[in-house]
């Protein structure tokens, strides 16, 4: 196993605990002001609708530890880039390092999920490149990984697997997690800002 493969699997594994360390430093330098909230929040909202779509159609399997795809999923967000989630954590990434308003923590976020996305996409892809080798060819010859195309291609157009009240459901912990760290982070900034006052 390669220094990628092995990589994207650890991060695949741990993805949901190592961003833990970098909501705490988020939390302890962050010096929002009002424009890193209104720059910062829709930035965050975006990404969060972009992962319900996805989880319209790739459905709650992506919460476990363990790399599995019982089918390719090439519809809805999948037909514009074939990594609609990992987009849309990044476009929320880009949200909270606005709103950090510490460009240094913002260049050691960017650095950390470069690092993390370009091992463990090639991780992923190459599972599914395995589990169905025809399909994913030729789904990786017109879709791109991660830039987005702005029209779907209609060879992978279908409507959603999952409902919209499933999708919901499958991101509590997501909106749970989300809402803590903006509650964190706007608790410390106010409290820096007494303590300065």
């Amino acid at each position: 196993m390669g220094f990628v493969k092995r990589t994207g699997q650890f991060f695949f594994v741990w993805r949901d605990k190592l961003p833990v360390p970098l909501v705490l430093a988020m939390a302890g330098c962050a010096r929002p002001r009002l424009l890193n909230w209104l720059v910062g929040l829709p930035l965050i909202l975006l990404g969060e609708a972009l992962r319900i779509w996805a989880l319209m159609h790739i459905g709650p399997k992506t919460r476990t530890r363990s790399i599995c795809a019982e089918r390719l999923i090439t519809s809805g967000p999948y037909s514009h880039c074939r990594n609609p989630l990992y987009l849309a954590n990044f476009t929320k990434i880009l949200g909270f390092m606005v709103i950090s308003g510490k460009a240094v923590f913002a260049a050691v976020v960017a650095m950390f999920y470069l690092l993390e996305f370009s091992t463990m996409i090639p991780y992923e892809e190459g599972f599914l490149a395995e589990q169905f080798p025809d399909a994913h060819k030729c789904y990786r010859e017109v879709v791109p990984a991660f830039l987005p195309t702005l029209n779907a291609n209609s060879r992978f157009d279908a409507a959603p697997n999952f409902t919209l009240p499933e999708a919901l459901r499958s991101e509590k912990r997501t909106f749970a997690s989300t809402s803590l760290i903006l509650l964190l982070v706007a608790v410390a900034a106010a409290f820096r800002k007494e303590k300065s006052a």
